[in-house]
């Protein structure tokens, strides 16, 4: 029988009477690996027909709900709403913080750090993002997947329509 947690549904056959030793035993277990939640971005991102690069208010999303309440003014990153784009697209990473490199290189995910640093368990510097009280708290796969969709189709800035959606 496969672990059961996160992602599975367990159904629990009971039986009554025909040599039951009660009413409530357990005959069979079956289970169902139904895949781990969507999250709420993805399933929204889904909705909205993004089967390409995101528009960067959704990778702006992804940044207010998981990365402002330590990147914002004051920090030597700052992710928040109407500064982001312009302090990742093309710039250093943090030199405290990383091997050199550029945070987003557009159209290069795999170059980029930023996205390092949300891919990775064990990123070049520091630990994976974003951090939680005990340690990293890894988005999850389909939300990390939306960020590097959008730096590979090269992380087009606010306001920036898909052509193709038109």
């Amino acid at each position: 029988m496969p672990p059961i947690g996160r992602g599975f549904v367990v159904c629990l056959a009971a039986v009554a009477g025909c040599g039951a030793r009660g009413p409530s035993e357990v005959r069979d277990a079956v289970v169902f690996d139904v895949g781990p939640p969507v999250d709420p971005l993805c399933a929204s991102a889904a909705d909205a027909g993004v089967t390409t690069a995101p528009p960067f208010a959704l990778v702006q999303a992804i940044f207010d709900r998981s990365c402002v309440s330590c990147h914002s003014a004051g920090a030597d990153l700052v992710l928040s709403d109407g500064v982001a784009w312009s302090n990742l697209v093309g710039h250093p990473a943090p030199p405290l913080e990383s091997c050199g490199g550029t945070l987003v290189v557009p159209g290069e995910p795999d170059e980029s750090y930023l996205y390092q640093k949300l891919a990775n368990d064990h990123p070049c510097a520091g630990v994976r993002m974003p951090r939680g009280e005990f340690g990293s708290e890894p988005l999850a796969d389909c939300v990390t997947a939306l960020v590097r969709a959008w730096i590979a189709e090269g992380a087009p800035g606010p306001g920036v329509v898909d052509a193709a959606a038109d």
